[in-house]
């Protein structure tokens, strides 16, 4: 039984799909800004906590399977990481000096009250997005995401950060795929996972899971990437604002601890399971 025959119920359609629409571009474009001014805030700390706790951390070097997984993590550091009860989305807030009508202030309103959780697709809104049920809560909302209209299908499940625009959802960074399910397949994940409810809520053991399973692999984010983490970190360690001038000796140190790392820590392409530095790539 699929888990689509599960949650099969007559999906609403929106009001006005192409002010939906119109309203989901525009502030999508404010919101990568809003990412990418949060990401270059993030202390070298902040980071290393985040890839602990998501795995990436080994040997004091970040490790990704592959470049989109320094998505998954910027995006874990900005939400879920915490100093002094705040994080760098709430630190952001209270410093910044945006209009309380503006869009960016609303992005942020929006991102302070979004939370992680698994979602199931009921049906495509052709154009706008699809209709989704959040399996945690229950409740059925329009996704506004005009790729995901196109590439989606009933009784796909995947786990995402949502953020709530009152007529529209959207997805707030580093979404992960789980597949479609079946129902039993379904709770037995629900069970490993605690639900996404109280301002404490970790998503880290969802995503680890995820990761484990190669969710990364298939998908890839356009907002954010390794250069700009690799920048992000440059600008903490130097302790001000903008990227230092490195040798380029210490670039390419910068650049081997990021990124060749990951390279020779992808699974080994001749099937065998095995990393491929611990097996074709042996020696």
């Amino acid at each position: 039984m699929s888990l689509f025959a599960w949650n099969k119920n007559t999906v609403t359609p929106p009001n006005d799909s192409k002010n939906v629409l119109v309203d989901y571009q525009r502030l999508r474009s404010v919101g990568v800004r809003l990412n990418n001014k949060l990401v270059s805030r993030l202390s070298r700390d902040a980071l290393n906590e985040g890839a602990k706790k998501l795995g990436f951390l080994r040997g004091g070097k970040f490790v990704f399977e592959n470049e989109d997984e320094s998505s998954v993590l910027m995006d874990y550091c900005i939400f879920d990481v915490y100093r002094q009860g705040r994080n760098a989305i709430d630190e952001y807030v209270s410093e910044c000096a945006a209009d309380h009508d503006s869009d960016e202030m609303t992005c942020l309103h929006a991102m302070q009250h979004a939370t992680y959780v698994l979602i199931a697709v009921l049906g495509a809104e052709p154009g706008v997005g699809c209709h989704v049920r959040n399996l945690y809560t229950d409740e059925k909302r329009l996704l506004a995401d005009v790729g995901l209209s196109k590439t989606t299908e009933p009784g796909f499940v995947f786990a995402s950060r949502l953020l709530d625009f009152g007529d529209f959802v959207s997805t707030g960074g580093a979404a992960l795929p789980f597949g479609t399910l079946t129902i039993d397949q379904l709770e037995e994940w629900r069970l490993k996972t605690p639900a996404a409810v109280g301002d404490d809520y970790d998503p880290a053991t969802l995503i680890r899971s995820l990761l484990a399973n190669g969710a990364s692999q298939q998908v890839r984010y356009m907002d954010l990437n390794l250069h700009q983490l690799e920048s992000t970190i440059r600008r903490s360690e130097a302790g001000h604002d903008f990227p230092s001038r490195k040798s380029s000796s210490e670039r390419k140190r910068l650049s081997v601890s990021l990124n060749d790392t990951a390279v020779t820590n992808r699974r080994c392409k001749c099937g065998s399971g095995k990393m491929h530095k611990n097996c074709c790539g042996k020696g």
